[in-house]
């Protein structure tokens, strides 16, 4: 599915006249593809594509950085034009080089054709989680899936896309890939699996629903709903909102696990790092540090990590 996607970006008009960003699009997703993604650096781009020397400094150069932001500008040209009606599309988020995949909220061909289960199998198979921080993934902390939009015309999926910006940001939530839905055992879900709905409610607001997957318990006010709008920035702002009372270690996912006993070593060493990081006490001190000290890797640590992404760093490092 990328490799098509791709192919049809390379064959466009829109690109014709461009072979440099062509070759750097093509290294790029197919570097990704292999699992390489944390090689797409300034220098390796440089040599590889644009054949520079093995002196090439990208700090002083900015050749890379000017051709990625002209290869951006182009790929939103050829999506608002030419490739409109793709399902499926390449983006290169600032701040790094590796691309994303991202299914379309709203394309003619998700109407005629309908999005299937089998494209969004593939898309799961193929859209990687990439992360543009050194920590990866944490095992043991709540994940979240997505209900599938009823309608991706009516601002659901703008919502959803909204959210799912923040899975490379997020220290205590994991965002499930586009189109995977939990597995159960014995009938039951992960004690650690949540759910996000959005669906239109009277034709005016998007009623948000969270779920905890095996108990069916709604973690959110009753008729919890946000205003339909035209302009896409207030959705993604409300998205904003939502993601910062619910997907971090201070919100509603966490506040949930702690009640419930659902909480993990993980979840707890992040909870007293973040506490820490908030009230510098010797008792908070000492509670990050215990927690911190059973982690994988920081058995022997004399002294406590208040950087959460260093800490992650080290974990995921050790694991």
């Amino acid at each position: 599915m990328v490799a098509e996607a791709l192919q049809r970006v390379l064959r466009s008009r829109t690109f014709a006249r461009s072979e440099r960003l062509r070759c750097f699009l093509k290294f790029v997703v197919e570097m990704e593809q292999l699992g390489l993604a944390h090689q797409l650096k300034g220098y390796t781009i440089g040599i590889d594509v644009f054949s520079r020397g093995e002196g090439f400094d990208p700090g002083t150069d900015p050749l890379v950085r000017v051709q990625a932001g002209k290869l951006r500008k182009l790929l939103n040209l050829f999506y608002a034009q030419e490739g409109r009606d793709e399902p499926l599309r390449i983006r290169i988020p600032l701040g790094g080089y590796a691309p994303v995949y991202e299914l379309a909220g709203v394309s003619r061909a998700t109407k005629d054709e309908g999005v299937d289960g089998g494209l969004l199998r593939d898309l799961n198979t193929l859209t990687r989680r990439t992360r543009m921080d050194p920590t990866g993934p944490v095992q043991d902390l709540p994940k979240l899936f997505f209900a599938p939009p009823t309608d991706v015309s009516d601002g659901s999926s703008v919502f959803l896309n909204a959210i799912r910006l923040w899975q490379n940001r997020l220290w205590a939530v994991c965002i499930a890939p586009i189109g995977e839905r939990p597995l159960t055992t014995g009938g039951l879900a992960d004690p650690l699996h949540f759910e996000l709905e959005a669906s239109l409610k009277d034709n005016a607001a998007l009623r948000i629903s969270l779920r905890h997957l095996r108990t069916g318990t709604e973690l959110l006010d009753d008729d919890r709903t946000i205003p339909v709008s035209d302009d896409i920035l207030k959705l993604g702002a409300a998205a904003n909102e939502f993601a910062g009372a619910n997907l971090t270690i201070p919100g509603r996912i966490y506040q949930f696990c702690h009640a419930h006993g659902l909480s993990t070593s993980a979840m707890q060493c992040l909870d007293a790092t973040y506490r820490y990081s908030l009230d510098r006490s010797d008792a908070a001190y000492l509670r990050a540090l215990r927690h911190q000290q059973e982690w994988p890797g920081l058995e022997k640590t004399t002294d406590v990590i208040a950087e959460i992404p260093h800490l992650l760093a080290l974990t995921c490092a050790h694991s």
